[in-house]
């Protein structure tokens, strides 16, 4: 079935939720059983509902419409992107163990990596994605994972997956990709060979800045073992925010095209203006990795970045002379959105860390809604002649 039509099916036909062309919200701490054999069996075979931390009707059946979109067998939902991505982490090692990372994250999955981690006693190594494609087995030899995430927040690189997933398979060690800014509908990493993808649910699978969330999806088994410690952990996604995301996926189709198509024009645009410096967008010819987009994504998505001339002062007046684009530090919903990552996404990291990955102070993010084309196009032109002191 095309992803197209599983978005607008949804989960309706899920027979533990009934006939309605909407999820059911099932708002209940509990569930009440008929002796405790029913307790004992749905215990043993993992499927029913007990207790809301454990499991949800509404919440299942958000988790079983995101694994069909992704290909997986199955998924679980969980409070944010960074519940999900560290219970992932804390699931698959543990103190004393060694994990392996890319170095160009987006800003909450570098605290994590690079402090929070080492803390509980995890040795993480950070890879630099230049070297990803290149990988040999043994560099990543007695390592419990590897995660890696593509296209990169905020420089849009990509890292080549069936390269990457190949040298981690010779070496048993489980790839673990960040798809936030690709969504399912654009990028299918199990696909290209990944165990395990995660998404900050937030962002485009919600779309519309009304929900928190997060996701993992993959192989039945390792999902299970993730659920068990989100159960300890207690980040476990609500009903209400499940039927939010249920409603928020049936439009993903239609809104990664219609935004990857705005973005591509703004992109053109924006590397055509002498006041702009590097243009960073998948789709674009001249973008570094284009070979690995044409094999790997099925169109650029709505994110895009750019450096301004002269500089983060006059980054800084662009950003805040915008009139369509809100200045906001999220992304992925239905209205554009513009903010300065070296002082959002990436503040925590060091003036040393955010150059060295690109993350300077004249880079401006776009996150490109579902406005017209050409209006953003003029609130760009503005903006710029206003950076540019006209």
């Amino acid at each position: 079935m095309d992803r197209r039509t599983r978005c607008a099916q949804g989960s309706r036909r899920a027979p533990d939720l009934g006939r309605p062309l909407s999820p059911v919200i099932v708002p209940a701490v509990a569930f009440e059983l008929d002796d405790q054999a029913a307790a004992d069996r749905i215990f043993a075979e993992g499927r029913g509902w007990v207790y809301a931390r454990y499991a949800n009707p509404t919440v299942s059946g958000t988790e079983r419409f995101l694994a069909e979109l992704e290909g997986a067998e199955d998924a679980a939902l969980f409070a944010s992107g960074m519940s999900a991505i560290s219970t992932v982490m804390l699931t698959l090692s543990g103190s004393g163990r060694r994990v392996a990372a890319q170095r160009e994250l987006y800003g909450g999955t570098v605290d994590l990596v690079a402090r929070v981690l080492p803390a509980l006693g995890l040795e993480v190594e950070r890879i630099p994605r230049d070297e990803l494609a290149a990988i040999k087995p043994e560099r990543l030899a007695g390592c419990d994972l590897l995660l890696v995430e593509t296209p990169v927040n905020p420089t849009l690189r990509l890292v080549d997956l069936r390269s990457v997933a190949t040298a981690a398979r010779a070496a048993g060690v489980p790839l673990v990709v960040d798809g936030t800014f690709a969504t399912p509908i654009l990028q299918q990493p199990l696909e290209h060979g990944a165990d395990l993808v995660v998404h900050s649910a937030t962002k485009y699978l919600g779309g519309h800045g009304d929900v928190v969330g997060g996701a993992v999806a993959g192989c039945r088994a390792t999902i299970e073992r993730i659920r068990v410690q989100r159960r300890a952990l207690g980040g476990v996604m609500g009903p209400f925010d499940a039927f939010l995301l249920h409603r928020g996926m049936r439009t993903l189709a239609l809104r990664m095209e219609a935004c990857s198509r705005t973005a591509a024009a703004l992109a053109r645009a924006l590397a055509d203006d002498p006041r702009v410096g590097r243009v960073n967008y998948p789709g674009l010819p001249s973008h570094p990795d284009a070979g690995v987009f044409a094999r790997q994504m099925e169109a650029g998505g709505g994110m895009l970045s750019f450096t301004v001339a002269g500089g983060p002062q006059a980054a800084e007046r662009f950003h805040d002379r915008l009139r369509l684009f809100a200045r906001a530090g999220t992304l992925g919903g239905v209205e554009s959105l513009v903010s300065l990552p070296a002082r959002m996404s990436h503040r925590s990291l060091t003036e040393d860390e955010r150059v060295r990955d690109g993350v300077t102070g004249d880079l401006v993010r776009l996150s490109v809604g579902l406005e017209s084309a050409d209006d953003l196009l003029a609130d760009l032109e503005q903006a710029l002649a206003a950076s540019a002191g006209a």
